[in-house]
């Protein structure tokens, strides 16, 4: 093809995309609404960690909510994959394994964090209230999403 005619195939496709771009500025999207369609947020926060979640096969994901009693605690445990975590009532307390200084990170509701592969930690709820925590686990199909993991002697708890 010459060279001017390769020029207006490229004039002519730029000019059709100017006009596609300038209408989807000035039409609304036309979404597909809901219908019979019923729901509610349970719980919502704002994790201020980067989110990178890239499982290298088949997952299990499960939705979970977990209540701790006032002094409870989860244990020091870590997970075979992503882990999404909520603050839907209460205060939490979460401690990691590799802090030689065992400092605490305390979420309130809101708020919530990424636990990432083998990373021990242990979650307290050391207020006299309850704590809720809604809980994402993206675990590799089979396996369990939590392992229980010796404590690391880094805390005096």
């Amino acid at each position: 093809m010459a060279r001017n005619g390769r020029r207006l195939i490229f004039y002519i496709g730029a000019a059709i995309v100017a006009a596609m771009s300038l209408t989807s500025a000035t039409l609304p999207a036309q979404a597909a609404p809901n219908v019979g369609v019923n729901g509610e947020v349970l719980s919502k926060s704002l994790v201020t960690d980067s989110v990178h979640i890239a499982p290298s096969g088949p997952v299990d994901v499960q939705f979970s909510v977990l209540i701790v009693d006032p002094g409870g605690s989860v244990g020091w445990h870590s997970h075979p994959g992503d882990v999404l975590v909520n603050i839907a009532d209460g205060t939490a307390s979460r401690y990691e394994a590799d802090d030689k200084l065992c400092r605490p990170v305390t979420f309130t509701v809101g708020q919530g964090w990424i636990e990432h592969p083998h990373h021990v930690h242990t979650v307290r709820n050391e207020t006299d209230k309850p704590l809720t925590l809604d809980v994402v686990l993206i675990t590799p199909t089979g396996m369990s999403p939590g392992v229980s993991e010796p404590d690391p002697g880094n805390c005096r708890f």
